[in-house]
């Protein structure tokens, strides 16, 4: 059995091997194809009898942690045949992937799992967040003076990176993106569908108001649900994310918009389940950073409720360079940045999930 980093020549092999998974090569063709981030090092491949029977990723990604941009290593596309579970192998990869990330500078890793236990024997912890869930969201009480409009990259993108650079870029533990890591990220649009035929994609909308883009949502369907991926809006526009998400329950619910709207709208179909619309108009997303929008939220008539997930996985890789971040001792820097992890106010958009 070998246990190693992938070779070139075998990127189609590790694509071969991951689809035997969700019987979908191409969703995990998107990262290896466009990720400027992914590089051959950072894929662990066993193999035996001349064939891949594991494989692991590690994504290479930067977060915000207190206005720094920390290198943080995320931990995606674990699949071992079902043969040679239970046997040691994936565990062999998960050592190798960890020595790996600390040895190309990684300081913190992410990983979302079920099987806690199994990644707890490696050093990942489970942090608790929440999900927001917006009920009712068809019927809120927002102004109609906004224009929900399609997203276009080559018209929209730097205002829209602009509002996620002031808006989640005040929050703890948010992607950094610049240019290439935003233009990326749009290729990654989505998660894995719960239901053939659902789609990867994103619904991208943004708010107008007069003409400048003032608030937009990035929303895709998510086990069975309309997650709303990523969301923002300038300072002092939160009317605008109100009538962002007023129509988005519209969409979701399969009333008519009263929303003006303009510009293609065709992908909004990945609010509906694939056999009809979700009743009643819920929206998953992340408010909890945000107490402001949650009491603008509940005083337009859409109150909040939250669901606890705890297969959320941090783990520390570099004590000392985070000591030396954070002018701390080493396991003073450790619990530190947990606790930044484990903070209501700390935020990783569903958007920049590998």
């Amino acid at each position: 059995m070998e246990v190693r980093a992938a070779l070139h020549g075998e990127r189609d092999e590790v694509l071969d091997l991951l689809a035997r998974w969700y019987n979908d090569r191409e969703f995990f063709a998107r990262y290896n194809h466009n990720d400027p981030g992914f590089r051959d090092a950072l894929c662990i491949v066993a193999r035996d009898r001349g064939q891949l029977v594991s494989t692991v990723q590690i994504f290479d990604r930067a977060i915000n942690l207190d206005g720094q941009s920390v290198p943080m290593g995320g931990i995606g596309s674990v699949f071992t045949l079902e043969e040679y579970r239970h046997k040691g192998v994936a565990s062999a990869l998960m050592r190798l992937a960890v020595d790996t990330m600390v040895r190309e500078g990684f300081e913190v890793s992410l990983l979302f799992a079920e099987r806690l236990t199994f990644y707890n024997q490696f050093g990942w912890r489970e942090i608790e967040r929440k999900f927001s869930i917006l009920a009712g969201t068809a019927s809120l009480n927002a102004p109609d003076r906004f224009v929900i409009d399609s997203f276009e990259i080559a018209r929209d993108l730097a205002e829209v990176a602009a509002i996620h650079r002031s808006c989640s870029g005040r929050f703890n533990v948010t992607a950094v993106r610049d240019d290439t890591a935003w233009r990326a990220n749009l290729k990654f649009a989505g998660n894995q569908p719960l239901y053939p035929g659902e789609g990867s994609e994103e619904y991208f909308v943004v708010c107008r108001d007069g003409g400048p883009v003032v608030a937009y949502a990035r929303v895709t369907r998510l086990y069975g649900l309309s997650m709303v991926m990523e969301f923002g809006y300038l300072d002092g526009a939160v009317d605008a994310m109100l009538a962002t998400f007023k129509c988005l329950g519209e969409e979701a619910s399969g009333l008519p918009i009263t929303s003006v709207r303009t510009g293609d709208h065709r992908r909004a179909a990945l609010l509906h389940s694939a056999s009809r619309p979700a009743a009643p108009s819920v929206l998953v997303t992340h408010t909890e950073h945000d107490p402001a929008l949650e009491k603008a939220l509940d005083g337009a008539g859409c109150p909040v409720a939250h669901h606890i997930d705890n297969f959320y996985m941090w783990r520390v890789l570099a004590p000392d360079k985070l000591a030396r971040r954070f002018a701390m001792a080493p396991e003073a820097a450790s619990a530190h940045v947990f606790d930044i992890f484990a903070d209501s106010r700390s935020l990783f958009w569903t958007a920049d999930r590998f």
